[in-house]
């Protein structure tokens, strides 16, 4: 259905090994995103350890062997750095995290596209208070795309981000503060092909969908694509009642997608888990977490049968334009 609308659909994967559930996985999606398993510091979190890419190996075979296409996600992330790639001189830094992203990409040739940085505009602060980042600003920015650009010259890059979809103010000035860094990165000529708008559809902190796409559309006229890449909705303050819960969720999904696909620059749409079986939000592994019961984020149960939510999702892609 997503091929019909010009869309990838695709899924995080922890690597679960129960079979129902990669069938599940690859009956439903062509694209498939690594949950945790190339975030850097899982990689290498020692500059003397070996790379440990088994974990993310196992799961660019599975993509492979079910012919989907493999993402990735991601070279930077503000909240598992590698500090060993740390130093005050750039061209040490270079060297190091330079190395890093070398080693990583090169290693997944087959990469259709990656997060080269995840988290690290600011809700307050333009950019995150984070050491690469704060120490060595646009121009640390600037040589990771340029350098993943050179190591994957076909594959997109995209900047990814979460709470962009919110109604707050403090969600409006990241916007702001995502487009300010667009502007910037665009002036300097680095390579930067899409933004990740991730999309953990909170029930504490609402998203808003017209503000989402009219964010889509300034993405647009930048000459962006925008991928929907952590699509989710946590039902954290939703009602006990499982019935009521379902639909509450499935009526969020569906007013969510009806409008941001509405716009033919979203051209992917990726689920941090489509099936409660597996899934960090049943975890516990966020922030927003449910009091009582178990959650129920996602489009399938954790039997594998859908919910509300699954024909919500289809009724949302139905009625999608072509792009």
């Amino acid at each position: 259905m997503g091929k019909s609308r010009g869309l990838e659909i695709g899924c995080a994967f922890s690597g679960h090994a129960d079979p129902l559930y990669r069938r599940l996985l690859a009956h439903h999606c062509r694209l498939i995103v690594p949950e945790w398993q190339l975030k850097p510091r899982f990689l290498r979190p020692r500059r003397a350890a070996p790379y440990n890419f088994g974990p993310a190996d196992a799961i660019a075979g599975f993509a492979a062997s079910n012919d989907m296409a493999f993402h990735g996600h991601t070279l930077f992330w503000h909240e598992e750095p590698i500090r060993w790639a740390r130093s005050e001189n750039f061209e040490r830094v270079k060297r190091s995290y330079g190395g890093f992203i070398g080693d990583v990409m090169q290693h997944y040739p087959q990469a259709v596209s990656w997060d080269v940085f995840n988290e690290i505009v600011g809700e307050q602060a333009p950019l995150r208070d984070e050491f690469f980042v704060q120490t060595f600003g646009l121009q640390f920015i600037d040589y990771c795309l340029r350098l993943a650009g050179d190591c994957a010259p076909v594959a997109r890059l995209a900047l990814n981000d979460y709470n962009l979809e919110c109604a707050t103010d403090w969600s409006q000035t990241k916007r702001d503060n995502m487009l300010r860094l667009i502007e910037q990165i665009k002036v300097m000529g680095s390579p930067l092909h899409a933004i990740g708008i991730q999309s953990h559809l909170s029930s504490m902190h609402k998203a808003s969908a017209d503000s989402t796409v009219r964010f889509i559309d300034r993405l647009a006229d930048l000459g962006l694509d925008v991928f929907i890449s952590e699509l989710d909705v946590n039902d954290s303050t939703m009602p006990a009642d499982i019935a009521v819960r379902d639909i509450e969720v499935a009526a969020y999904y569906e007013e969510f997608l009806t409008a941001v696909l509405s716009r033919p620059a979203v051209k992917r749409l990726v689920f941090w888990g489509i099936s409660d079986f597996d899934n960090w939000v049943v975890r516990r592994q966020t922030r927003e977490r449910r009091r009582s019961g178990k959650a129920r984020p996602a489009l399938f149960d954790e039997r594998l049968q859908p919910k509300p939510a699954f024909d919500a999702v289809v009724r949302a892609l139905l009625n999608a334009p072509p792009r």
